[in-house]
């Protein structure tokens, strides 16, 4: 698609486990039940350190040994992904607020993408299962990339499906890893906590805003967000002093 470059173009870019659905303890509980399957000893600590926020190729090497080949890796992700897919399906709702706030900005013509670490199976069975996928111009996901998040790359393809530079996006994200990804793409982030694991806001230091769902959210909203001075800092504000850069709305 290519670029609009004018002052007003703008989008919007969701994460999706944790962000637009509250799906992650059925994540870990899907770890957890892997690891009890393959003899893998994991407790909570161990659990934050190897498997949470991280992309599944890079988990299946921390849970198995760095010698396992791409079939291996494949085969364990299908596994889990498959226990974690069974257990969701019944419960399975948005983040609330959500389509109130896709039809919001649709209807203000602000296009919207979804960028995932997951694989495309599951980011199809949250599009699909709920009836999302209308609203979103752009979906990245883990097999689209080099490298997930915290890399920047699946915010900057979602950005480049929609034409829109990314110092014009503005992304939604629950996770430690996805902060860092938005703000290593130049992206202003929103914290959403309703399923974020708390010691993880602690890296959304520099956050246009913090929420704990959509419900309070508007389109409105959002463009006066874009209207502010964009906070960049690669580090937490008592280490590192900031730039400012400022756009219309």
């Amino acid at each position: 698609m290519p670029e609009n470059t004018t002052s007003n173009h703008w989008g919007v870019i969701f994460d999706l486990d944790g962000t637009m659905v509250n799906n992650t303890p059925y994540h870990r509980r899907a770890w957890f039940e892997l690891c009890r399957r393959y003899g893998i000893p994991l407790d909570h600590p161990s659990y934050h350190e190897k498997i949470h926020a991280r992309s599944n190729d890079k988990i299946v090497l921390n849970l198995f040994g760095a010698d396992v080949d791409k079939p291996f890796i494949r085969k364990i992700e299908e596994e889990k992904e498959g226990i974690y897919r069974d257990s969701f399906r019944p419960v399975m709702q948005e983040t609330p607020g959500l389509t109130a706030l896709l039809e919001a900005l649709t209807q203000r013509g602000i296009p919207c993408a979804a960028a995932s670490n997951s694989p495309k199976e599951n980011v199809d069975f949250i599009l699909d299962g709920m009836n999302l996928r209308r609203y979103f111009g752009a979906v990245t996901y883990r097999d689209l990339v080099a490298a997930g998040k915290p890399d920047p790359e699946l915010f900057l393809k979602a950005a480049e499906g929609l034409g829109v530079r990314p110092e014009r996006c503005l992304v939604f994200e629950d996770s430690a890893s996805g902060f860092k990804a938005a703000r290593a793409a130049g992206m202003r982030y929103i914290a959403i906590t309703l399923g974020a694991d708390r010691h993880e806001l602690t890296e959304a230091y520099d956050a246009a805003a913090i929420h704990e769902n959509f419900s309070h959210i508007n389109a409105e909203t959002l463009c006066e967000t874009m209207k502010q001075p964009a906070v960049y800092r690669l580090s937490s504000p008592s280490t590192c002093p900031h730039g400012r850069t400022s756009a219309p709305c």
